[in-house]
């Protein structure tokens, strides 16, 4: 069986990727200015707000352990959920310009971000 569960915020672009920690979903915001978070079992949705605005912030989440990290698209830092406590944190990528990043993968115990118009792939240790 197919079907849809109707999103809590209109527009378009809002989220770019989805990982799963736990019971909860966890979906990365493009657009949004929020991370969406899906209960599983209930299908419940809220958001965390992320207090960050623009475009296309970031681009794809992986899990590691008990947190959710976002690859920097234009933001200009990685987002850091923990899945546990829903409280977020940033760890700065100090490179400038758009594009960087887009998908996020553990290898071991080590994330690494695809390069997208960066020179360059994001390792986070």
């Amino acid at each position: 069986e197919i079907r849809s569960i109707p999103c809590p915020l209109e527009g378009k672009k809002k989220w770019m990727g989805i990982a799963r920690c736990g019971n909860k979903l966890f979906c990365s915001p493009y657009n949004a200015s929020c991370i969406l978070v899906v209960d599983g079992d209930t299908e419940e949705m809220h958001t965390i707000e992320c207090n960050v605005e623009g475009e296309k912030k970031w681009h794809g989440i992986a899990v590691y352990g008990t947190k959710l990290f976002c690859a920097p698209y234009r933001a200009s830092s990685v987002l850091v959920i923990d899945g546990e406590t829903e409280e977020i944190s940033f760890i700065p990528v100090n490179i400038e310009g758009l594009d960087k990043w887009t998908g996020i993968a553990l290898c071991g115990n080590k994330l690494f971000c695809a390069p997208y118009l960066a020179s360059s792939i994001l390792v986070i240790d």
